[in-house]
């Protein structure tokens, strides 16, 4: 609104000025050396305002030529900017899909566009990699280590290589460059941790664990199983180099940290001196992780005792202390038929057969009617049984499925860490010959 009565206002004053100047004309008179220049007021007027506006025009076309090739320029620029963008959406897309050829035309139509941009030298060496080409793809991840804005990705992607190629020492250095370059990156630490577990270098291993996740990730139940794990392996070396109080000290906080874990309390078990506090700590692990393991390792605290001195004093620690009463019946059972007890192992075995027995539980009748009555007819029928009910529990690797009676902190079979568990193993249909062949086949991996 107050725009148009500006221009209203302007208008009148123009039209105002126009007919005072028609109505008082006066004349102009210009001299210049010996010429003579006479107009009206009128005429000089739209001469200067002619002139203005030629002056006007010619500074704008001067404007407009030196800045048309910067102008032309930033267009051709944003189109080709705009194609290679193009290119390296549709190598992520073939990527995805697993078009190795797509990939790789793409990374070179992006490269053609923009050249040694970040993404153009990702796409390249993912492209690489999907075409099987490492050391292409190694030359990529080098020229993006190079540069500090894509050093941390370039890092990641030697590393992956490294692994692949089985160059771990090669790995863990570039691992520790990348914690260098970027502190309590996660993937840098969890990357770290992996490959010093690998080479079975626990001592790095558990430098590694303070600096992982703090917060929520801390109170993650497998921080302190892994820290327990790591803990025991590092006792274990410490026992290989007779340092029976540093593995006392490193078993300790093993069972610290997760006590759940039975390797670790049946080795503070062993270490630990013969006094009351180790006749607390005995009722304390079987009433938390009653375990055969366990049965064997209190076994073995005393030295040269008899079978009939162990029955008396596994009824002690295993008819009072609390746990599951499958495994302290199974215990008192095994007890009884080594100390030749046969009351006492049938009472057991009845105990254990009335809930679900597993195989063990019939071989172990059959062991009983066989050594206490000679009834080889009755042990047989036991065995028969055993072979319809469910297998015992061992440590099974949760990767492969291999089947151990120890716990071993890397599976034999696939190498992983810590992946075996105390449980039951799947029957499977498998049966005859056909069983034959898998357990020969299992005994020849093995």
């Amino acid at each position: 609104m107050l725009r148009s009565i500006y221009l209203f206002v302007l208008i009148a004053l123009l039209a105002l000025a126009g007919v005072w100047l028609a109505d008082n004309p006066g004349s102009v008179e210009l001299r210049w050396s010996s010429y003579v220049i006479e107009t009206s007021v009128i005429v000089l007027v739209a001469a200067l305002a002619i002139t203005a506006l030629m002056i006007a025009i010619l500074i704008n076309i001067y404007r407009w030529m030196r800045a048309s090739p910067g102008r032309l320029g930033g267009a051709f620029a944003s189109r080709k900017r705009g194609r290679g963008l193009d290119a390296i959406s549709n190598g992520m897309v073939a990527i995805a899909a697993g078009d190795a050829e797509g990939a790789r035309r793409a990374a070179i139509e992006a490269e053609r566009h923009l050249k040694g941009a970040p993404m153009t030298l990702l796409l390249a060496a993912q492209a690489a990699e999907l075409y099987q080409d490492d050391r292409a793809a190694k030359v990529y991840y080098d020229r993006m280590a190079e540069n500090p804005e894509t050093e941390l990705m370039g890092l990641r992607g030697l590393i992956a290589l490294a692994k692949s190629a089985n160059d771990l020492q090669g790995a863990i250095t570039l691992a520790t460059r990348a914690d260098a370059f970027k502190p309590g990156t996660e993937w840098v630490l969890k990357e770290l941790l992996d490959l010093q577990l690998k080479t079975r270098d626990y001592a790095a291993a558990a430098a590694i664990l303070p600096k992982m996740p703090r917060g929520k990730a801390a109170k993650n139940s497998a921080l302190p199983h892994l820290r327990a794990v790591i803990d025991y392996q590092r006792a274990l070396t410490k026992l290989d180099t007779e340092d029976t109080l540093g593995a006392l000290t490193l078993v300790q906080s093993a069972h610290k940290s997760d006590p759940d874990f039975i390797p670790a309390a049946t080795l503070l078990l062993k270490l630990s001196p013969a006094d009351r506090k180790r006749d607390k700590l005995v009722s304390a692990i079987w009433a938390r992780t009653p375990h055969p393991d366990v049965v064997s390792m209190v076994k073995n605290l005393v030295p040269l005792e008899s079978e009939s001195d162990w029955l008396i004093r596994a009824k002690t620690i295993f008819g009072s202390a609390g746990g599951d009463y499958r495994y302290s019946n199974f215990a008192l059972a095994r007890a009884a038929l080594d100390a030749r007890e046969w009351g006492d192992a049938r009472k057991y075995l009845t105990n254990l057969a009335s809930g679900e027995p597993t195989a063990i539980v019939y071989r172990m009748l059959a062991e009983l009617e066989e050594k206490a009555n000679a009834d080889a007819a009755a042990a047989r029928n036991w065995i028969i049984k055993s072979t319809e009910a469910p297998q015992d529990p061992l440590w099974i690797c949760n990767g492969c499925g291999r089947q151990e009676v120890k716990w071993t902190a890397h599976c034999p079979s696939c190498d992983r860490f810590d992946s075996l568990h105390w449980r039951n193993a799947d029957r499977g249909e498998v049966d005859g010959i056909l069983e034959a062949e898998v357990v020969q086949e299992i005994s020849a991996v093995s």
